[in-house]
């Protein structure tokens, strides 16, 4: 049978099955018949590096429909040391604005911004070639202010999309992104992810658009927030059910330092009715912090936390209280909703021994009814193994367990090893320059 009379869907599939995107662009030369069919797989993920913007628009520029194709758009952009500075830069991915807006069906944006650009006679004397820069972040603006608009047929399909717009240098201060920040206001985006900004306050005319997003999930990877632009992006989805704040600023010179964490977890509690998962990192600021309170987050059913969030720390800390039994003094209040299902303990400064005096504090609040939810916690280590935690010794006079001690209760206790917090962390290519860690080694905040 030939290929020509089999229905498009399924001849569609068969060539799906096609590993070799090389091959089936070969395929779509050779054969004008298959093209349109080829191309509409081809089409679907599109990976642009640097100046391949000017290609595919081109592309589409010949062909319109291809456009309809493209669910899926990655730009890979980075910095490159070329003798003709000014003949290859600027290279801005959001000079790519004007082609992204005709993506109808685009459902995931993922883009590896630069805002390189080389010196120029003409560049005003502060901004320097930042003024161009400014110039084409206005497109980008513009794409998502009109996504906004009350029938508007840009990016309608868009649901996914993750930032990083210039390359992360830890001896540079990190990417803004108020000059990007409409993409806040987009009404069908349900996950945006912020790799490496400075994410200050919104603004004024975005914050007309107040409880009117679909946003779902805010992730913020080392990023450089202060609580009150915190407050500002999680103004604006109508219910978000998932919040991430993960990693010290990957710069050595944030604009924001970590002071008063009660007030970061308070700017959280605007979407405190909706939330189901909570990250929260607090990075080296004051060394004295009470412990965090979370009752006003009564649908949250995960919390991942550094342990010493829930005790204090420093002079606020019980464990160092000889009048203070953790795991049966009254006085220690519960701080945590009833909702909990499953507690995540990570410690960014792991040392040799770990952290397991939250524990019995834990098993204090589960004794005495106030986290009657909570199935399972997890407690995450790069240097302790599985048996050295589980088995560790619960502190009471009976000789049992940790791992036993939760077992009677019926709460369930893991070990997950995880990379230490200077490796670990989050990239959007796999590429050791698209990423962060959660701490820079030898680096604190004070």
């Amino acid at each position: 049978m030939s290929l020509f009379v089999l229905p498009p869907e399924l001849l569609e599939a068969i060539l799906a099955r096609v590993a070799s995107r090389a091959s089936l662009a070969s395929l779509a030369r050779v054969c004008q018949q298959l093209r349109p069919v080829v191309e509409r797989i081809l089409y679907q993920s599109v990976y642009l590096r640097n100046h391949d913007g000017k290609k595919f628009a081109y592309a589409l520029d010949c062909l319109p429909a291809r456009a309809e194709y493209v669910q899926e758009l990655l730009v890979h952009y980075h910095y490159v040391d070329v003798p003709d500075e000014e003949d290859y830069y600027p290279c801005y991915a959001e000079s790519l604005a004007p082609t992204i807006s005709r993506l109808v069906n685009l459902r995931s944006l993922v883009v590896k911004g630069l805002e390189y650009d080389a010196e120029r006679e003409e560049d005003d004397e502060y901004l320097g070639g930042y003024e161009r820069v400014i110039e084409e972040t206005k497109k980008w603006n513009d794409i998502f202010a009109q996504s906004a608009v009350p029938g508007s047929q840009i990016l309608q399909s868009l649901t996914k999309c993750q930032l990083i717009m210039d390359d992360l240098s830890r001896s540079e201060p990190p990417w803004n992104f108020r000059l990007r920040g409409t993409v806040m206001i987009h009404p069908y985006l349900k996950d945006l992810t912020l790799v490496g900004a400075n994410v200050s306050t919104l603004e004024d005319s975005l914050m007309a658009s107040a409880r009117s997003t679909s946003l779902e999930k805010l992730s913020l990877f080392g990023c450089d927030a202060a609580p009150s632009a915190i407050r500002d992006l999680l103004s604006l989805p109508r219910a978000l059910k998932h919040f991430i704040y993960k990693g010290a600023p990957w710069t050595h010179r944030p604009y924001n330092l970590m002071g008063d964490r009660q007030k970061c977890i308070d700017v959280v509690k605007v979407q405190a009715d909706s939330l189901l998962t909570l990250d929260m990192d607090f990075y080296p600021g004051n060394w004295e912090n009470p412990a965090l309170d979370f009752r006003d987050f009564r649908s949250l059913e995960q919390l991942t936390v550094d342990p010493s969030a829930l005790r204090g720390n420093g002079k606020f800390d019980p464990k160092d209280n000889n009048e203070v039994c953790l795991w049966e003094s009254p006085e220690l209040e519960c701080q945590l909703p009833s909702s909990i299902k499953r507690l995540v303990f990570f410690e960014y400064h792991e040392h040799s021994t770990p952290d397991l005096y939250t524990l019995p504090l834990v098993y204090n609040w589960i004794s005495r009814g106030s986290l009657p939810n909570l199935e399972i916690i997890t407690v995450e280590s790069a240097k302790s193994s599985e048996d050295t935690i589980l088995n560790s010794l619960f502190g009471d006079s009976s000789g049992r367990s940790v791992f036993q001690a939760f077992q009677e209760v019926g709460v369930q206790l893991r070990v997950r090893h995880v990379p230490d917090s200077t490796e670990a962390g989050y990239r959007l290519f796999d590429c050791d320059r698209c990423g962060v860690c959660w701490r820079i080694r030898g680096i604190h905040f004070f």
